[in-house]
């Protein structure tokens, strides 16, 4: 049960032909919406369509793994449960997976069945052609974490529906000493 003075949960649907400068837009209004102000990791994180552990790894200078907590597999679907954590183990993305089995090839869902890797890397390694749709982005004030929602698609059909939560990423600013390394994102405290 939500307390009564807890804000409403702050969602912004993504509609059709939305991207580039809209998503910009769409990020803005979701902070007006919730009263928060996201770092530059956040948004880059909420708008990346590429392979989330890639970006991740260069936001926070430091080799990310993702640990599969849960799944379950009926004869159309497979859900999955996820964490991906940097290299001293701490949590920075919580994501919630809906595998339409039916839309991949068979090799690809070989590799989902065994657990082993991130579904971007796995999409990545095979080859396999996909676009990524962001359908929502948000804010939930219990977990004081933003999300997002999105889709892979995959000979255009939905293959995979993703929500992924930020939870230890929180944006630093700018580093003033001239160094390649402008941007640096902070792992926040459990």
């Amino acid at each position: 049960m939500i307390p009564a003075d807890t804000p409403p949960m702050a969602r912004i649907i993504l509609k059709k032909g939305d991207f580039g400068s809209i998503m910009i837009q769409k990020i803005a209004e979701l902070e007006g919406k919730s009263g928060i102000s996201l770092g530059l990791a956040q948004k880059v994180l909420l708008a990346e369509t590429g392979t989330v552990e890639q970006v991740l790894s260069i936001l926070t200078g430091s080799k990310v793994t993702v640990k599969v907590g849960m799944q379950k597999e009926n004869a159309k679907t497979i859900t999955r449960q996820s964490l991906i954590v940097n290299d001293a183990g701490k949590v920075l993305i919580r994501a919630h997976s809906r595998i339409l089995v039916c839309n991949l090839p068979a090799k690809v869902v070989s590799q989902i069945r065994r657990q082993e890797l991130g579904i971007g890397t796995i999409i990545a390694s095979s080859g396999l052609e996909t676009f990524r749709k962001i359908v929502q982005v948000g804010y939930d004030p219990i977990s004081k974490s933003v999300f997002r929602k999105y889709q892979i698609i995959c000979r255009k059909k939905v293959a995979f529906v993703i929500m992924e939560e930020l939870v230890g990423i929180e944006w630093t600013g700018w580093d003033l000493n001239p160094r390649p390394q402008q941007c640096q994102c902070r792992i926040l405290p459990d």
